[in-house]
């Protein structure tokens, strides 16, 4: 059945377009006419975008809401099949129509690991969402493995995932202190678990200086992963560069996607150096990052920001677009490139994915951004309206 989308805004790469129509069939965008000239005959479903914008599907590189649909609390896990499919309604309503599920790998031992976290579920949760591509979905799944460095009894095991096609996405992560996301350690104290925040400041130095001298894994077993990634075109990203020296490294292992650089002039770095540099949506609705560092504004003024991610609140994503937009005169059509065809260049989906182009995948969103918050008012997912979000009139 041909599907057709009138009365809309249609949100371009480079510019709007008015007067036309976008024609689904068979999955894809199969045409953009000018309003009215098609042919109606024959068994056609029209929707009235009603003046609204009609936009790609978000793609979401970078988030971990999962671990909260699966794991809600210390000692309850759920169903993960359950927890995928409440996640999914939720993230279609939120306009996300690809999400890499971001989980970390951390040791056994981590102040921050918890059972979601451990070798053997994130395994679990990768193959279940590896088989999702062949099942009945709302959304594109896919899964991108977060691998701490510090991991050294798991390292055979993201070698083997990475080589049994279960990854989608890498990252290599450090989170030690003193470095990184955690370079001020009262933001590494700030972070720990209820009973770290009270342990003493000679425990906490202790625990400071253990977790700086920890074994990682070598720059050569870094270079193997890098390479088996590579060979099965698995892009990959480092995470929470803070030096130039970073940047050097991560050319020398191939790493593309810089996420969330902790200052401005690293993130300018990694921009001239041709990464595509990652900062979270919820850090400009926020007006800042919540861990001190790099604000993902500033880094927006000075071109040093390629992708928003939700990083762990998707609503954030559609929001931090139309507050570009309306609050801070970026043009609609570039807030848009840093949720949709910017993400997929980066993980390679952009010849099908990312953009309003016939011939593309019908990964379509239909927005109402009339009131104070943008509402995806109609979300396409493979030419398939997925879900549908109508406010009622007051009582």
């Amino acid at each position: 059945m041909k599907k057709i989308i009138t009365n809309g805004r249609i949100i371009l790469k480079e510019q709007l377009l008015d007067g036309c129509d976008i024609i689904l069939e068979d999955g894809l965008i199969s045409g953009i006419q000018r309003a009215g000239s098609m042919d109606m005959t024959g068994d056609i479903s029209v929707y009235d975008a009603k003046g609204g914008y009609i936009m790609p599907g978000i793609i979401d590189i970078h988030s971990d809401m999962i671990e909260a649909y699966i794991q809600p609390r210390s000692t309850a896990v759920m169903d993960f099949e359950m927890g995928l499919g409440e996640a999914e309604r939720v993230l279609a309503v939120c306009g996300i129509t690809t999400m890499f599920h971001s989980i970390s790998m951390f040791r056994d031992g981590s102040w921050d690991v918890k059972e979601i976290r451990k070798a053997p579920q994130v395994k679990r949760l990768a193959e279940l969402i590896s088989g999702y591509r062949h099942k009945k979905r709302l959304i594109r799944h896919r899964y991108h493995l977060r691998y701490e460095i510090d991991n050294l009894d798991c390292y055979e095991d993201v070698k083997k995932m990475l080589e049994d096609g279960f990854v989608d996405l890498l990252s290599f992560m450090d989170h030690s202190p003193g470095q990184g996301q955690y370079k001020n350690l009262d933001v590494y104290r700030k972070h720990q678990p209820g009973e770290g925040k009270k342990i003493s400041d000679e425990d906490f130095e202790k625990l400071v200086e253990r977790e700086k001298n920890k074994n990682t894994v070598t720059l050569d077993e870094l270079k193997v992963l890098a390479e088996t990634a590579g060979k099965r075109g698995i892009s990959i990203a480092s995470h929470d560069d803070d030096t130039i020296e970073k940047l050097e490294l991560n050319k020398e292992l191939g790493i593309k996607i810089s996420e969330f650089p902790i200052t401005l002039e690293v993130a300018k770095a990694a921009s001239k150096e041709g990464f595509m540099t990652v900062l979270g949506a919820p850090n400009i609705l926020l007006g800042g990052s919540h861990s001190g560092n790099l604000s993902a504004m500033d880094a927006i003024r000075e071109n040093a920001a390629g992708i928003l991610v939700s990083d762990y609140y998707p609503q954030a994503l559609l929001q931090s677009v139309f507050y570009l937009y309306q609050e801070q005169g970026i043009p609609l059509w570039e807030a848009v490139r840093y949720v949709t065809i910017n993400p997929a260049k980066a993980v390679g989906l952009d010849r099908m994915l990312g953009s309003v182009e016939t011939g593309k995948k019908a990964d379509l969103l239909v927005v109402d951004a009339s009131g104070k918050r943008p509402v995806p008012e109609f979300v396409f997912v493979n030419g398939e309206c997925v879900a549908e979000c109508h406010y009622r009139a007051a009582d």
